[in-house]
């Protein structure tokens, strides 16, 4: 196979001719190795007279991204619309960057650098309102929605239907929205716990790592330059099955330059998620990630400023240990308290949570079982009910309280009766003071 060599202010251009396949794949391997580890510059390999390349000439390109030195940067060029196609359908774009001329390349790579911006004072990093974003609602388990429940789900729908006029698509729209329960036209959602914190700052926050943790990751990838590094602050309530195993899922975790920070008070926090992705476990050690990983410990009862917002823990009731959170900024206060079983005969100020509780705007709460079921069959499980969330969000003076951490057992219809229940639960108990009640689910946005 020919290759041409070049040079051009920093950067070596290789430039193959013909085709990139089974036959040509390991010669073209030899050169690129070799010239990604043996010279300082950085390398585009030029692809205006590739005519085609199969998987083995796309495995060359991995295998020298990943055995270039860190510093040294790596790209194509001069694609050809069979190659660009054959680049896009195996999501390369993702692997190595492409660009249209060798000249892009170049001047992307050595134009001035922008200046860094301040970091501004955790108080003064506010850009909007607090917003909450629910990728993941299920507990212990994920609980997709299937056929036969789609099928319910239709019948359901056309049986409501029937003796109307629904001759447009806005009649339609109306119908669904106005006429037909979320039980029916929506879904609660199939995901293990994952809760987005939007502050408007430029780093993430979330938390728990559930199975929700991949369709986060996905959304950010889809909505912002794939190559722009990101920092997640991630907040793990505890380290049990459902709140951890999205994260070998969890794309920007395979995006070199990212930076994850774990906030958590377990101890055992990185020897758990080490171990869920060794062997024989998972494919793709924990250490092999590309991104940069950090593991921050926090102490309960200490308030930390952590991407703009004040930050406390505290210890819950669970096998194992689970941790609450209070994140405040601005005077809104949002608390993320799951995989806690609450037990009291009176309840009264000096319970702990009441005050970690205290006049949040929005109190998430695992309310997974029955009362019945909580204090009988499932004692000491590790969950609360609905019942219980109520009460110690009235004596809290909590604005708005969401159900969260769905039994996985509960179908759609079952969880809506739940949420109804709830409701009237809270009319027929409150004490004077009103709290919202909402259920949460997969895709539902909050906005304080």
């Amino acid at each position: 196979m020919e290759i041409g060599e070049r040079r051009r202010t920093n950067v070596l251009v290789l430039r193959p001719v013909g085709r990139i396949d089974d036959l040509t794949s390991a010669e073209f391997q030899s050169r690129l190795l070799a010239a990604v580890t043996s010279t300082g510059d950085d390398l585009v390999v030029d692809f205006s007279s590739v005519e085609y390349i199969s998987s083995a000439g796309l495995r060359t390109l991995m295998t020298a991204s990943r055995l270039k030195p860190k510093e040294r940067r790596l790209a194509v060029a001069c694609l050809n619309s069979i190659v660009s196609e054959i680049f896009a359908i195996s999501r390369f774009s993702y692997v190595v960057p492409i660009f249209t001329t060798v000249e892009e390349a170049s001047a992307a790579w050595h134009a001035p650098p922008r200046p860094e911006p301040a970091v501004p004072h955790p108080e003064a990093q506010a850009a909007g309102p607090l917003r909450i974003h629910f990728w993941g609602t299920r507990g212990s388990l994920p609980a997709p929605l299937r056929a036969r429940g789609v099928r319910v789900k239709i019948r359901d729908a056309l049986l409501a239907a029937r003796g109307r006029t629904l001759e447009t698509e806005a009649a339609i729209d109306a119908f669904i929205d106005s006429r037909l329960p979320f039980s029916v036209r929506g879904t609660f959602g199939g995901d293990t716990s994952c809760v987005e914190i939007i502050t408007g700052g430029d780093e993430y926050v979330i938390c728990d790592f559930g199975t929700g943790v991949r369709e986060f990751g996905n959304h950010v990838m889809a909505e912002h330059d794939p190559a722009a590094k990101r920092c997640f602050n991630v907040f793990l309530s505890h380290l049990h099955w459902d709140h951890i195993m999205g994260f070998p899922f969890f794309r920007p975790a395979y995006i070199r330059g990212n930076l994850i920070r774990i906030h958590s008070s377990h101890a055992a926090v990185s020897e758990a998620l080490h171990n869920q992705q060794s062997e024989p476990c998972f494919p793709v050690d924990f250490r092999a990630l590309p991104a940069t990983i950090e593991f921050v410990a926090l102490e309960p009862g200490q308030t930390y400023q952590i991407a703009g917002l004040s930050v406390t823990t505290i210890k819950q009731f669970h096998a194992g240990d689970s941790y609450g959170y209070r994140f405040t900024r601005g005077g809104k206060t949002i608390v993320y308290s799951t995989d806690c079983e609450h037990k009291y005969s009176n309840l009264d100020q000096s319970y702990p949570f009441i005050a970690f509780y205290r006049n949040a705007d929005v109190l998430i709460f695992d309310a997974m079982y029955s009362l019945a079921d909580a204090i009988s069959v499932k004692e000491d499980w590790g969950h609360s009910s609905n019942v219980v969330a109520v009460e110690l969000a009235q004596a809290a003076r909590v604005k708005r309280l969401v159900l969260f951490h769905h039994e996985p057992a509960y179908d759609d219809h079952m969880i809506e009766e739940v949420f109804t229940d709830t409701v009237r639960f809270e009319e027929i108990s409150q004490p004077g003071h009103k709290v919202e009640v909402i259920s949460a689910y997969d895709g539902l946005e909050l906005d304080l």
